[in-house]
């Protein structure tokens, strides 16, 4: 009987010990109430972090559990307004300001007093600095007075306001990072406002790559300036590298793997670049050969990958995809296939009204047409607007004089399937189809590169 009891006992101990058992929290709740503000959208944007948050009208307030991967600096974006949050993973957070009053705002949470410092500090750049074009224009010696005393103003902020220790040893460095790529910028940027474009900084101007690692992970983690600064530098240092003949695409993730050892920062500049220029490689499985070498990360790798295996698909020699029906400006419809068995070459160029490089084409385009005018090759033109812009389409062609022959395709390139056949991520695209419709190349040479469109059209025969 007394085991009996003992037993009983032991088995309540035990449900008793589960039932206090509480899961871990592995989350954060972000509440918000924003006057005035009459979106129903709002983003929280982070480094490698994106996440839309509905926002209630009808309460003037929003309210979102959220999984962070990291402790650290996000940008919550209402509409044109962006507010610099810290956020840690499990530590609830809350702010109420007017979206029309930007005296008006209060901080919520644990990370209030951080959050607070970085909204005042916000502020500062303005109150001291103005505006980016008259801080950049400014002459060199007054450059450098405006950017010390930027820097002396946030820097005392930070320390005046009593921040976690761990926080402010990161954020002396950030304000440092901000301060240093305003000087690597100054250069290029004042040359641009004043428009004197021979325009060198004194022997006596401080060097900002000074002691600059280029293998910070928690810096590249934590500072968008650094981030911003870095990838930069490796781009002008890939340039100086690339020879004359070379793929710049393939010389900079070369560049990459020789300058950066920080795993994270590697991973990402890796990943970053090719995402968008492995669609413009000219040796499109050398590329792919070095990147999934040279990184590490898995999910980036399987990514491009599947980026590969589809260009694959539109590499020289393959047959081109197939486009239908696309409305011409000279009436009714062409499909690829009506443009076929002429003996004609096609130079395509893939364009959008709203894309002023495609514009600065134009006049070139129509130069070389008439040189080519009579010859083996058929100069097409598609529009890729977003739907709801025939109007424009035409009065563009109408202004513009353009010549050829003039297609919409009815929506954006992003939208596409022949489009996103040939991954293309950016405008203006060309394009060379043989008369048999094989791809002679996936990204063509524009007609402003000259020289070397002409001897791909000599090689042709053309």
């Amino acid at each position: 009987m007394k085991k009996l009891v003992l037993l009983v006992l032991i088995g309540v101990t035990i449900i008793s010990c589960k039932k206090e058992e509480k899961p871990v929290k592995d989350y954060l709740i972000l509440t918000g109430k924003i006057d005035n503000f009459k979106k129903s959208n709002i983003t929280l944007n982070g480094f490698r972090f994106e996440k839309k948050i509905k926002f209630d009208k009808k309460t003037g307030s929003f309210i979102d559990t959220l999984r962070i991967n990291r402790d650290g600096y996000y940008t919550l974006v209402c509409d044109k307004k962006p507010i610099n949050l810290y956020l840690t993973k499990t530590d609830d957070a809350g702010i109420v300001f007017d979206y029309k009053n930007a005296d008006f705002i209060n901080f919520e949470g644990t990370n209030k007093n951080i959050n607070s410092y970085l909204y005042e500090k916000q502020k500062t750049w303005p109150e001291i600095l103005v505006s980016a074009n008259k801080y950049f224009a400014l002459e060199e010696e007054d450059f450098l007075n405006k950017t010390n005393e930027y820097k002396d103003a946030v820097t005392e902020l930070s320390i005046s306001k009593q921040l976690p220790a761990d926080f402010l040893k990161q954020e002396v460095k950030n304000i440092d990072y901000e301060c240093l790529r305003n000087l690597y910028n100054y250069q290029d940027f004042h040359a641009t406002l004043t428009g004197d474009k021979d325009f060198k900084v004194s022997e006596d101007f401080p060097d900002p790559l000074e002691n600059f690692n280029y293998s910070s992970g928690a810096d590249y983690v934590n500072c968008y300036f650094y981030r911003a600064m870095l990838e930069a530098e490796l781009k002008n240092m890939a340039k100086g590298n690339n020879k004359e003949g070379d793929d710049y695409y393939l010389t900079y993730l070369e560049t990459v793997q020789t300058e950066v050892t920080d795993t994270i920062a590697k991973n990402d500049l890796l990943y970053n670049s090719a995402q968008n220029s492995i669609t413009y490689a000219s040796d499109l499985k050398e590329f792919y050969r070095k990147f999934m070498a040279y990184s590490t990360n898995e999910t980036h790798k399987k990514e491009i990958t599947e980026d590969y295996n589809l260009l694959k698909t539109t590499a020289k020699g393959q047959p081109a995809p197939k486009f239908k029906d696309y409305v011409n400006y000279d009436g009714g419809t062409t499909s690829l296939d009506d443009l076929l068995g002429h003996g004609k070459y096609l130079y395509i160029d893939v364009w959008a009204t709203w894309c002023a490089y495609c514009k600065r084409e134009i006049p070139l385009l129509k130069r070389l047409e008439q040189e080519y005018h009579g010859k083996n090759i058929e100069f097409v033109s598609i529009n890729v607007d977003a739907k709801g812009n025939d109007e424009k389409w035409k009065e563009t062609i109408q202004d513009r004089e353009m010549t050829g022959i003039q297609l919409m395709a009815g929506d954006s390139h992003l939208n596409l399937d022949w489009a996103q056949n040939f991954l293309i991520k950016g405008l203006p695209r060309f394009i060379i189809i043989d008369p048999e419709g094989n791809i002679v190349s996936p990204n063509a040479p524009a007609p402003s590169e000259g020289e070397r469109l002409i001897n791909m059209f000599e090689e042709l025969g053309i």
